[in-house]
């Protein structure tokens, strides 16, 4: 509705291109504005070719960026509903799409499912996950839940043909994962398993794992979850997120000062998912810091290659994942997440 307000006032009508040198993929998203505490509308077009971006403000009828080059750290497939990217310093966040070729484009391939890994299987979970990534599907949700028989993990995903295609794919499993077999169940699943703010963290003997953003997209959680299961750590609650700065300049205000280009870690933070563990384990934080490997990506290559930033990183900032530093910020990390943001 407000897409339509805004084009029937405008005296051209921007076409999107498709299928050519020149397409153009068009989306509403909203970016929430801290100096006025509004949240702002923007069509945003995004130039598939060239990585371009442009911005018009919705409400004001004016142009709010130019078409401008998109950093490497923005990914295309950053630009699908549901998703949060951040262009110059904004977390925008994709609420629909602007147009009928856009949608008729981009949503056969963003299919939504939904499916649950009981806790016979959850000790499989990064393996079934790597299934899921592997054959295309991206992690949108993820939630450890107990439902009286131990814990087990809810798992949303989307990519084409979903919910057939998980479906198919996870058979081999049998009983041990649940899968949304229409639209209608995926609907119910959702409710059912991310509608609650009940938590299976302990916040005891805990370290606080983070998989960034750019793992996330990579399609590499599940290998990173298999790595952590397999090394004898237990995961006792995994949850995603969406941190706006904010948070995640809240969450890091204890390394402020101590890591270098502070402000760009907080940025790697507020590109996309995040998902966040309890990990547990005697002596967890110190444990699991050589698990994750140095934080220079360099040397974990050349030292550490098995472990989870040598495999994973990319350079210093995304290096795969965040884990506490001190042993006493452990339980302080973890009730972040699994306390303070549930509420």
């Amino acid at each position: 509705e407000t897409l339509n307000r805004f084009f029937s006032n405008r005296k051209s009508v921007i076409i999107m291109v498709l299928g050519d040198k020149d397409e153009v993929l068009g989306f509403l998203a909203e970016w929430y504005d801290p100096r006025p505490q509004l949240k702002r509308k923007f069509l945003l077009k995004y130039y598939s070719a060239t990585h371009d971006a442009e911005m018009i403000e919705v409400e004001k009828h004016r142009c709010f960026l130019k078409r401008s080059k998109l950093p490497s750290t923005v990914f295309p497939s950053d630009f699908s509903v549901g998703s949060q990217v951040l262009i110059y310093g904004r977390e925008l966040k994709i609420l629909d799409y602007a147009d009928p070729l856009t949608r008729t484009k981009l949503a056969p391939k963003s299919e939504a499912t939904s499916i649950w890994i009981t806790p016979s299987q959850y000790g499989s979970a990064g393996a079934i996950v790597s299934d899921c990534e592997a054959n295309g599907y991206m992690v949108m949700k993820l939630k450890t839940i107990d439902n009286g028989d131990g814990i087990g993990l809810a798992v949303s995903l989307k990519g084409p043909k979903a919910v057939t295609g998980t479906k198919d794919l996870l058979s081999k499993y049998g009983g041990g994962v649940l899968c949304a077999e229409s639209a209608g169940d995926v609907e119910t699943m959702e409710g059912q398993y991310f509608g609650s703010t009940e938590t299976t963290a302990t916040l005891d003997s805990c370290t606080c794992v983070v998989i960034k953003p750019h793992a996330v997209k990579a399609k590499v959680s599940g290998d990173i979850i298999s790595t952590i299961m397999a090394q004898g750590y237990e995961i006792s609650a995994m949850q995603t997120f969406i941190l706006e700065r904010a948070s995640a300049s809240e969450f890091l205000e204890v390394y402020k000062g101590v890591v270098q280009d502070y402000s760009t870690h907080v940025d790697e933070f507020t590109t996309g998912i995040v998902i966040a563990m309890e990990v547990r384990a005697e002596d967890a934080v110190s444990t699991f810091r050589s698990t994750a490997g140095p934080w220079d990506v360099e040397m974990a290559k050349e030292l550490y290659p098995k472990s989870i930033r040598g495999k994973h990183g990319v350079d210093n900032i995304r290096n795969a994942v965040h884990c506490t530093d001190l042993p006493e910020d452990g339980q302080s990390e973890c009730e972040y997440f699994f306390d303070l943001l549930q509420n």
